[in-house]
């Protein structure tokens, strides 16, 4: 019989049931409990009699309840030993028994000691202390200006300034006015309806199942109330999505859930009637994601309810797999048919989402939009490979993908040389949350951004590093209904508008500083990064430029069937 699966990496904050009490016992906590118990009744019985015979049984046992615990301790250390000298899993249990329990509770407890005790404002990951008070602060609609200057070490490598301008033509703004002039179209080269963007702030593509209900339903609601899109991600439309009126963009996974037959295959029927539903504004075909690019996910039979089966279109008692890649597609011509296939069925602007690894790939896209004008992505987002996700491989979270930075860079180049750029809206996608991120991303290429843990942050997320364990302890990434009854979805929705206007606002601020109208018209030369003591370079030095190369030597090699690094030292060999 197999064994009972359960979710990676346990933490401290796991929610107590009555199973797991059950769990707990087995042969050495009943041993323990009877040799107590009995060790106890023994001492009363010999040393207390006369106790015993004036009051009672009942408040004789209480009487001994120190005793119990007296015993109980050295009783409990006596077997901890023997099972820690039996047990085979751990060879430094088995050497240090009893004395090992001592560290396993410091690793336990190690992350809580190390977030609010020992690290300081501006070490922590994903998101150092700094950033999340300002969240939480721009949320909350408290006034997040700061006094006695910054703590930003602005000599510290990688510390990013942007550049403001002493003169401009802008209009003059007083106070904390800014101005509010963002638009950008999507749709308007392919046939569709076109559909307007009125703010570069979307939330990213987060699935019911890996936030609970009560969480879409704030994000959607806020989505509404802030006007910005709100990403259903691939697990397809729940009815949370649809609770506050908000925009969507349907994403499509290569499970095509939602819209699937018994076979996976994408059913059209179903995807027609995706799109009559009026939230649903645009359609995301999901090639890729940076946090676990070239996997698909899996959702465990533990975690699927009837609610999740019916809105999947997956059955009950069986595990749910992602593929890794579309199975309708194995190249850039078979992409461009299956976005045609799902335009020409929604009627409605369709994108793609991808991480980029080999900069040929989204050269191939852009040239093949130019040779096809009216083909091809309406918007491409772009996810870097500093994504994050509920639960990812650490080998795929951590060290696959162009980080977004460069990779934003690359692609930008690649539609400018081909001389597509206006034909497609970029979006950005990969650990943004701040309003400099924003402008960094913009000024990169991106035409939005879109955002998933700043907006989780808004919501009430503590980072508690648990979005893989469903012990979520603020109700967001969880489906145990107990935890999840924490966030109220009104409250919760009025901080996820605020937060979305406060990044308009300051943005936009920033934009201004440099002389400019609106942060679409930030370059890689109005912002700088330090990249030794004392030396700073423009973001046009620093993203694309290795990768370019990196590209160009590549394609260089390939056509002589070498590697780079052969290619290289057949180089030297010949000057030499």
């Amino acid at each position: 019989m197999a064994s009972e699966r359960k979710f990676h990496q346990q933490s401290i904050s796991g929610t107590p049931s009555f199973n797991s009490f059950l769990k707990g016992f087995n042969a050495y906590t009943i041993t323990w409990f009877l040799l107590t118990t009995a060790a106890t009744a023994a001492y009363g019985y010999y040393l207390q009699s006369a106790t015993l015979e004036s009051v009672g049984i009942f408040t004789w046992a209480a009487t001994l309840t120190g005793e119990f615990v007296l015993f109980g301790l050295g009783i409990g250390v006596i077997i901890l030993f023997i099972h820690d000298k039996r047990q085979t899993e751990n060879p430094i249990q088995r050497m240090f028994p009893v004395v090992i329990w001592g560290r396993k509770m410091l690793v336990k407890m190690g992350p809580l000691l190390r977030q609010y005790l020992f690290l300081n404002d501006q070490e922590e990951t994903p998101y150092n202390r700094i950033t999340r008070n300002w969240v939480y602060e721009t949320a909350n609609g408290v006034r997040n200006t700061i006094g006695f200057g910054s703590q930003i070490d602005m000599d510290k490598v990688g510390t990013t300034l942007i550049m403001p301008a002493t003169f401009t033509n802008t209009t003059i703004k007083t106070g904390e006015e800014t101005g509010k002039t963002y638009s950008k179209i999507i749709g308007k080269h392919t046939g569709v309806e076109p559909v307007e963007l009125k703010h570069f702030v979307h939330i990213s593509a987060m699935s019911y199942g890996a936030l609970s209900y009560r969480a879409h339903a704030a994000l959607n609601k806020g989505a509404q109330m802030a006007g910005i899109f709100h990403n259903t991600g691939e697990g397809s439309l729940a009815p949370c999505h649809e609770y506050g009126g908000g925009d969507l963009i349907f994403q499509i996974g290569t499970a095509k859930y939602g819209i699937r037959d018994d076979e996976g295959n994408m059913d059209d029927n179903l995807l027609r009637e995706m799109a009559q539903h009026p939230q649903v504004k645009m359609f995301e075909i999901k090639l890729a994601q940076g946090a676990k690019p070239g996997k698909g996910g899996m959702l465990l039979k533990e975690k699927i309810t009837e609610e999740i089966s019916k809105i999947r279109k997956i059955p009950m008692g069986k595990d749910a797999y992602a593929p890794a890649r579309h199975k309708e597609f194995t190249d850039v011509d078979g992409l461009f048919d299956f976005i045609d296939r799902v335009r020409n069925i929604t009627k409605k602007p369709t994108g793609i989402k991808m991480v980029i690894g080999h900069t040929s790939e989204i050269e191939a896209v852009a040239e093949k939009i130019k040779k096809e004008p009216g083909r091809g992505p309406d918007y491409i987002v772009i996810d870097g490979g500093d994504g994050g996700t509920g639960a990812a491989p650490y080998v795929l979270s951590s060290y696959s993908g162009l980080p977004m930075k460069q990779a934003l860079a690359v692609a930008d180049w690649a539609f400018k040389r081909h001389g597509v750029r206006d034909k497609v809206v970029i979006f950005a996608s990969g650990k943004i949350a701040t309003p400099i991120e924003i402008a960094v991303a913009m000024a990169l290429g991106a035409d939005a951004v879109y955002m998933a843990r700043g907006f989780m942050l808004a919501l009430g997320c503590i980072q508690a590093l648990e979005c893989h364990t469903n012990h979520c302890p603020t109700g967001i990434a969880t489906q145990n209904r107990r935890l999840e009854k924490a966030l109220d979805i009104e409250a919760a929705a009025k901080r996820v508008a605020k937060y979305a206007d406060s990044l308009y606002k300051e943005t936009q601020m920033l934009a201004e500083s440099c002389g400019y109208e609106t942060p679409s018209d930030i370059t890689p030369d109005d912002i700088m990064v330090v990249t030794s003591p004392g030396h700073l370079d423009y973001l046009s030095e620093l993203h694309g430029i290795s990768a370019y190369e990196a590209s160009l030597e590549r394609k260089k090699a390939r056509d002589k069937g070498m590697t780079v690094g052969e290619m290289k030292m057949q180089e030297e060999e010949l000057t030499n």
